[in-house]
C-alpha cells in the first residue's frame, strides 16, 4: 500500500511539473522578452482551442499507453509493450505534439508573444531528445520490434486509415468513466492475470446487466471491441458513439457478413473482442442458453478463448428494472482456452460464464417492473395478476404476498425466501399455455413494422388468433415467421424471411409472455 501511495504521489508529481512547472517557467520567460501583447480577440480563442486540444491528445496519449502498454508516458512507470495504436499510429511521438499545442496556447491565451516565439525553439529541443535519446531507449528495448514501427510510423504525424483502438472518445469515456463504476461498484477482480498481454484473443461473459461491457472495461483494463446489436447505431447519436468506442455491430434478425468480417478484422489486428454468447440479459437471473450458431463460432474462431464471470450484475440491475443501484460486484477472468477448440472445450468455456444471480445492492429496490418476469402467479397460475408496490409483490387473485430484500430474493409471509430465478422457474408455462389458443394484450401495444427502417401500423389492443397477430383490422401471420427476440424490457421483435420485421412495444404487458406463447404457438420453444 505504502509503496502505491508513493508512485501515485510522483506519478501526480510529474504531472504537475510537465503541465504546470515548465509552462510556468515559460511563460515568465516569455514575458522576459518584452515584446508586445497579442490581441485578446486573437489569444483567447485560439489559444483557448489549442489548450483543449493539447489536452485532449495528452488525455488519449496516456490511456492508451495504460491499456496498450501497460504503463505511463513517464521514466519511472514506463509501459512494458510497444504501443502502436491510437495516437501512436500516426506518429511516433504525438505526446509532444499535443504537449506544444498546450504550451503555444498558453502562450496565446496570457497574450505572451514571447513565449509563442519561444515555443519552435522549445520544439526543437524535444524534438532532438526525442530522436537521440528517447528513440535509442525504445530501439534497446524493443529491438525490431521498433525498428518495423519506425518504418511505417513517421517521426512527425501522418494520417492513416485502418489504425487499431483505443480511440480518444473511448479514451475520454474510460478516464471519466472507471472512477465512477469503481466508487458506485466496487468491483473485485480475480484473475486478471489470465488475461493476455500482447495478441488476438475471444473474451465470452454472462450477460446479466446493460452495464455487463463497463465492467469489464474497467476491471480488465485493456481495450476491448465488443459485438453489439445494431439496434444501439440506429440513431446518429448512437451510430458515431458506439462506432467511436469501438463497438462491432451485429444484426439479430438475419445472418451478418459485415459482423463477421468486423471480428475477424479485428482479430487480425490483435485486438480483443468480447462478446456475449447467451445473445440477450436475462430476465430472471438464471443462465440462457447458448444458440448452436453462437457455439460454432467459438468452435472456429482459431484465438485463445477467455471466459469472463461478472457476478452481482443482475442484482445491480436486473433487466425488469427501471435504473441500476449501487452495488458490489465480481469479475473473474478464467485461463484462457487455447485453439483449436473441440465441443469440449467450448462447454467448458460456457459452463465458467453460468453464473447464478448473486450479491446485494447498498440501497432497497422497488419490486416496479418485477411482474414483467412473474407474467403468471406462482401459486394460483392466473396471468397477469401479479401487482407491485414499492417492495411488496401481491397476486390480485389468490392473495399471495413477497416482499422483495436487497439480495432480490422474495420473503413469503410465511417460509423461506426465493430467488426470483427459482419463482420464475416454478411457473408452469407449458401448462398455462397448452389449452390456451388466443392472448389479449394488457393495456395497449405500439406496432411497427418495416425491413432496417420500422414505421408505425397503430397504438391499440393487440390480441393472437388463429395464427396471427391482430391490431384492430390489421393482421400479421405467423406462419413465416424465422425469430423472436426482446429487446429491452418493454419490446418484441419478429423477424420474418427477407429481412421483414414486427415490432410490439408494450405499455404494461410483458414481452417475455408474449415470447414463451408465441414459440410454443410457432412449434419451438424459448
Amino acid at each position: 500500500m505504502e509503496r502505491a501511495i508513493a508512485r501515485a504521489g510522483l506519478f501526480l508529481a510529474s504531472l504537475a511539473f510537465y503541465w504546470g512547472g515548465i509552462p510556468f517557467v515559460l511563460l515568465i520567460a516569455g514575458e522576459r522578452i518584452g515584446l508586445k501583447s497579442i490581441p485578446a480577440w486573437i489569444g483567447a480563442p485560439f489559444g483557448g482551442g489549442l489548450i483543449a486540444l493539447g489536452g485532449l491528445g495528452a488525455v488519449w496519449c496516456t490511456v492508451t499507453i495504460y491499456l496498450r502498454g501497460g504503463g505511463f508516458p513517464i521514466a519511472f512507470m514506463p509501459p512494458k509493450r510497444l504501443v502502436q495504436a491510437g495516437p501512436y499510429g500516426f506518429s511516433r511521438h504525438p505526446l509532444y505534439i499535443s504537449f506544444l499545442l498546450y504550451l503555444l496556447g498558453l502562450g496565446l491565451v496570457f497574450r505572451s508573444a514571447g513565449t509563442v516565439v519561444l515555443i519552435p525553439g522549445i520544439g526543437i529541443v524535444i524534438a532532438l531528445y526525442a530522436r537521440f535519446h528517447e528513440e535509442r531507449v525504445l530501439e534497446r528495448k524493443f529491438g525490431a520490434e521498433y525498428a518495423a514501427y519506425r518504418r511505417v510510423v513517421p517521426f512527425g504525424f501522418r494520417y492513416r486509415r485502418g489504425v487499431p483502438g483505443p480511440g480518444l472518445l473511448f479514451a475520454l469515456v474510460y478516464l471519466v468513466g472507471k472512477p465512477i463504476l469503481r466508487a458506485l461498484f466496487p468491483t473485485r477482480v480475480q484473475g486478471k492475470e489470465n488475461l493476455p498481454q500482447t495478441g488476438p484473443a475471444l473474451l465470452i461473459a454472462n450477460h446479466s446487466s446493460y452495464l455487463d461491457p463497463l465492467f469489464i472495461f474497467a476491471a480488465a483494463d485493456r481495450y476491448i471491441r465488443f459485438l453489439a446489436k445494431s439496434e444501439l447505431m440506429r440513431s446518429g447519436f448512437g451510430r458515431w458513439f458506439f462506432t467511436r468506442t469501438g463497438t462491432i455491430p451485429t444484426s439479430r434478425y438475419r445472418v451478418d457478413p459485415g459482423a463477421v468480417r468486423g471480428l475477424l478484422s479485428a482479430l487480425q489486428a490483435g485486438e480483443i473482442v468480447g462478446i456475449f454468447p447467451e445473445g440477450e440479459r436475462t430476465w430472471d437471473g438464471n443462465p440462457l442458453p447458448v444458440p448452436s450458431q453462437v457455439r460454432r463460432i467459438l468452435a472456429r474462431a482459431g484465438v485463445p478463448i477467455i471466459p469472463v464471470r461478472i457476478t452481482g450484475g443482475y442484482v445491480i440491475y436486473p433487466r425488469w428494472a427501471d435504473y441500476p443501484l449501487p452495488g458490489p460486484l465480481t469479475v473473474e477472468f478464467f485461463p484462457p482456452l487455447p485453439p483449436p477448440h473441440t465441443a469440449a472445450d467450448i462447454d467448458k468455456a460456457l459452463s465458467c460464464i453460468a453464473a447464478q444471480a448473486t450479491g446485494m445492492t447498498l440501497f432497497p429496490r422497488s419490486a416496479r417492473g418485477i411482474e414483467l418476469v412473474l407474467w403468471a402467479c406462482p401459486h394460483c397460475h392466473e396471468i397477469g395478476v401479479i401487482e407491485p408496490h414499492r417492495r411488496n409483490v401481491r397476486c390480485r387473485k389468490c392473495g399471495a404476498e413477497w416482499r422483495l430484500d436487497r439480495k432480490l430474493r422474495l420473503h413469503p409471509r410465511t417460509g423461506a425466501p426465493v430467488t426470483i430465478g427459482a419463482l420464475s422457474a416454478s411457473i408452469p408455462v407449458d401448462e398455462i399455455i397448452e389449452n390456451r389458443e388466443s392472448l389479449n394484450s394488457i393495456g395497449e401495444v405500439d406496432v411497427f413494422t418495416g425491413n432496417r427502417t420500422l414505421e408505425p401500423v397503430g397504438t391499440g389492443t393487440v390480441m393472437y388468433r388463429a395464427g396471427e397477430i391482430r391490431l384492430d383490422g390489421t393482421a400479421f401471420p405467423l406462419a413465416e415467421a424465422r425469430i423472436l427476440r426482446m429487446e429491452g424490457k418493454d419490446r418484441l421483435d419478429i423477424g420474418f424471411s427477407g429481412g421483414r420485421r414486427l415490432r410490439l412495444r408494450f405499455h404494461r404487458d410483458s414481452p417475455l409472455k408474449w415470447a414463451l406463447f408465441l414459440e410454443r404457438k410457432l412449434g419451438r420453444k424459448a
